[in-house]
């Protein structure tokens, strides 16, 4: 199995993490829209249950890492109440700029901020969130290892880093029938809808070598994390990883 970060979006000799910014640029018109169709609209119910997982922690501060368009921090926003501030990162400006739009209309501007940054060079210091989540982000982190170091060195002590991503089934006919939706459908429908070949070939492949399960939660582990597990989703395509630090 090849590495997450030999798995890019375009055969390009660029970094992965300028394939990905150039990437959703390009589709980030699309993206909402795709991402509901292809999930059957589980998205927004993923990302509901992922929010009841750290809610308990009643965290104040909130980054959200690969924030996109903004879905996760707008849903923070509405079901803790005890969220003050979202701060959302993402490599590319044109996803935020329709999370910001998203934003206004909800009148949450107050409450969440949008910044162009790396998350494997995150610009704040140690020990300054209550909580950090990724949703659908962390296959497209140059290096993984790296990132969730960076997520680790901001948290609070004994605050969580939650992880919402998509995953390969493990057990019959859940892998099957994922493999051939993978294979067949995503790149097809997405070519389509997105004019973009690339990005919904590359979208399956990302999820194919992204750590999964005990992977992942071994990785959170080695980097600091306390504890770290994890909850599986929609007959296992989708997963949420806790990391306590």
């Amino acid at each position: 199995m090849q590495s997450p970060e030999r798995i890019t979006p375009y055969d390009t000799e660029c970094p992965k993490n300028e394939q990905v910014e150039a990437m959703f640029n390009h589709i980030a018109g699309h993206y909402d829209r795709l991402n509901h169709l292809f999930s059957w609209g589980m998205d927004r119910v993923w990302r509901q249950k992922a929010i009841r997982m750290i809610e308990p922690f009643a965290p104040h501060t909130v980054l959200d890492v690969a924030t996109g368009t903004g879905d996760l921090a707008i849903e923070i926003c509405r079901h803790i109440p005890s969220v003050k501030q979202v701060t959302g990162v993402d490599l590319s400006l044109e996803m935020m700029r329709i999370g910001e739009q998203k934003v206004r209309s909800e009148n949450l501007d107050n409450r969440i901020t949008f910044m162009q940054k790396d998350c494997l060079d995150l610009p704040f210091a140690d020990h300054s969130f209550d909580a950090v989540t990724v949703a659908f982000g962390v296959r497209n982190f140059q290096n993984i290892e790296l990132g969730l170091e960076e997520m680790y060195r901001v948290l609070n002590e004994g605050a969580p880093l939650m992880i919402l991503e998509l995953s390969r089934p493990v057990s019959f006919p859940w892998k099957q029938g994922y493999n051939f939706y993978a294979s067949h459908v995503i790149p097809v429908v997405g070519r389509f809808l997105s004019q973009d070949a690339e990005a919904y070939t590359y979208l399956p492949e990302s999820i194919a070598v992204m750590p999964q399960r005990e992977e992942l939660t071994d990785l959170m582990l080695s980097v600091g994390f306390r504890e770290a597990y994890y909850r599986t989703l929609s007959l296992e395509a989708a997963t949420v990883y806790m990391g306590l630090k």
